[in-house]
């Protein structure tokens, strides 16, 4: 059900359509915003605790907002529209739903296109490198594909010194939504590259990045901590 309540973000009130609270002391809250037929998402860090709120938040969100910057203007990736304060970050919204929840509503050239907004972060110098994530893949209302999430991407200047190793991490992205390929659309999927994606994931359960990310991921969890309700978020940013 849709959470209504008011926010004011760049100086005028914007209706509250979705909040998204991961329970995570280390990740932000992901407000979904509606005004006047636009729409904007802030990735919001302000209802965390001080040292989040002070250093991890501020530079969590200008980090993304600098790979954002390198990929501007590349179909199917958030436009920056600015910081609220340095513990929130506003974006464009692609207007649809991670890949898990319309994985029905596909077009037929869904992955191509996928794949080739991937080779364009690549050519830019950036690999995202969590594209495994079904949450970060996204299916706008026609079917088309976005990616989101750029926070523990990588850029590097894709100059001849480094581009061997864009290459090379490119690599992470491609399997990544190859698996997502023989998912959700196995009819597609090649019997070559079904086993590329079970090659893929018995190496990634090797790779100590991989392993870090997780545990990182579960320590930063905030068990004690209730999601706030909407007339406490609502009040607070009203």
């Amino acid at each position: 059900m849709a959470d209504h309540s008011s926010y004011r973000f760049l100086g005028d009130d914007w209706r509250l359509v979705r909040s998204i609270t991961t329970g995570k002391a280390m990740k932000p809250d992901i407000l979904i915003l509606e005004k006047e037929g636009r729409s904007l998402v802030a990735k919001d860090f302000r209802g965390r605790n001080r040292f989040v709120r002070w250093i991890w938040g501020p530079l969590n969100l200008a980090y993304e907002k600098f790979i954002l910057g390198k990929l501007d203007g590349v179909e199917g990736i958030p436009r920056v529209i600015g910081l609220e304060d340095y513990n929130c970050l506003l974006l464009s919204r692609i207007d649809g739903d991670e890949i898990k929840k319309r994985s029905a509503n596909l077009n037929e050239d869904f992955f191509p296109r996928l794949f080739a907004i991937a080779a364009r972060l690549h050519e830019r110098g950036v690999v995202h490198l969590d594209l495994g994530h079904k949450s970060n893949v996204m299916v706008d209302r026609a079917g088309n594909p976005g990616i989101i999430d750029f926070n523990i991407s990588l850029y590097l200047p894709p100059n001849r010194f480094f581009k061997p190793l864009i290459r090379l991490l490119a690599r992470i992205d491609n399997y990544s939504i190859l698996r997502l390929k023989v998912k959700y659309r196995p009819q597609e999927a090649s019997a070559k590259e079904k086993r590329q994606v079970k090659n893929f994931l018995r190496l990634r359960k090797l790779w100590i990045f991989d392993r870090l990310v997780r545990n990182l991921t579960n320590l930063s969890k905030n068990k004690n901590r209730p999601a706030p309700g909407p007339s406490e978020t609502g009040k607070r940013n009203a």
